[in-house]
């Protein structure tokens, strides 16, 4: 079903004040969530459905714990993981901007950071290099060999500066986003083969017996490769716990890069467009009327949807989120 953007944007609200987060607060978690959606990332509104996403009645303000002239470890002391991601970002933009590189990790969090091209898509339109990771102790996500989950679903994400619209590379280490098990569950329809396991270990298309069970990492050996990268460097690295499902101590790490520290800013910018134009000039498959770079399908469904004011969504969904809204 269709809906205008000003009904979503007004629902999401609400439901955020329902769960009782601040002015503040409510607009960071809505700019994220209202990004992923526009872009048909699974990282959206989905999240406030079902269990939602409560303030936790122990949360306080984000404190830094550590700080040199390039990093800054932050104690999220338990406030939304969405808000503390966010304030990762701002001191790594501006640590990076100061000394030409900013690196800020966190702990002490648990809620979903939401979609992480968000945060180096801030980073990238400043003209600089954004990288984003992010693990949890919560896990559902196998190793390469195994059937039972160890790696949460262990996102990663890039931020590239163009003379364009910035390269955003978007992407779960495991087979589908655990939100995206929950938007097929929502909508009362089966994931693709080869996403996960159930339980007992045997593969499922069932996607509530892939949440009980553990899904697959992406392409196999590589992925479960990645998914340990992202579990140690946003885990091990900034003082976040691994492999404790009732731990709520998840942990991320933010990185800006200032071109300049290698070549000028517009330089970068004109050999990165470059590079992109030899990749979208590569011969196509019989199938296929485009070659798109990272975040390309997404920039266009985002600027689709607010010139139409209209988007999308599962009707399921809506009528779920409609619920949380009202209370």
């Amino acid at each position: 079903m269709k809906i205008k953007l000003s009904k979503l944007e007004s629902l999401t609200k609400k439901a955020l004040k329902k769960y009782g987060y601040t002015t503040k607060e409510v607009k960071i978690i809505k700019d994220v969530l209202l990004y992923a959606q526009l872009r048909g990332n699974n990282q959206g509104v989905v999240k406030l459905i079902g269990k939602g996403i409560p303030k936790r009645e122990a949360a306080q303000a984000p404190v830094i714990v550590n700080q040199t002239r390039v990093s800054a470890l932050v104690d999220g002391n338990k406030t939304h993981a969405m808000v503390v991601m966010n304030l990762l970002t701002d001191l790594a933009l501006k640590k990076a901007k100061r000394a030409g590189v900013g690196v800020t990790g966190s702990f002490n969090t648990e809620e979903s950071t939401g979609a992480l091209g968000y945060y180096v898509n801030k980073i990238a339109k400043e003209g600089l290099i954004g990288i984003a990771f992010s693990s949890s102790p919560f896990q559902t996500t196998a190793p390469y060999g195994s059937n039972e989950a160890r790696f949460c679903t262990n996102p990663i994400a890039y931020g590239i500066p163009t003379k364009a619209d910035p390269i955003i590379f978007d992407m779960t280490t495991s087979a589908m986003a655990y939100y995206g098990l929950i938007e097929a569950k929502t909508a009362g329809r089966n994931v693709p083969e080869g996403i996960g396991y159930d339980s007992q270990g045997y593969p499922t298309t069932n996607p509530a017996e892939i949440m009980n069970g553990a899904l697959k990492t992406i392409a196999g050996h590589k992925g479960s490769g990645l998914a340990l990268v992202v579990q140690i460097l946003a885990g091990a690295f900034v003082g976040a716990d691994s492999f404790d499902n009732n731990s709520d101590n998840s942990g991320n790490l933010v990185m800006g890069i200032d071109p300049n520290i290698f070549v000028s800013t517009e330089e970068f910018k004109d050999r990165v467009s470059s590079i992109i134009s030899k990749v979208k000039s590569a011969r196509k498959l019989n199938t296929v009327n485009e070659i798109l770079v990272p975040g390309e399908r997404g920039n266009r469904l985002t600027k689709q949807r607010l010139e139409s004011n209209e988007i999308e969504i599962e009707e399921n969904l809506f009528r779920e989120l409609e619920k949380v809204a009202k209370g």
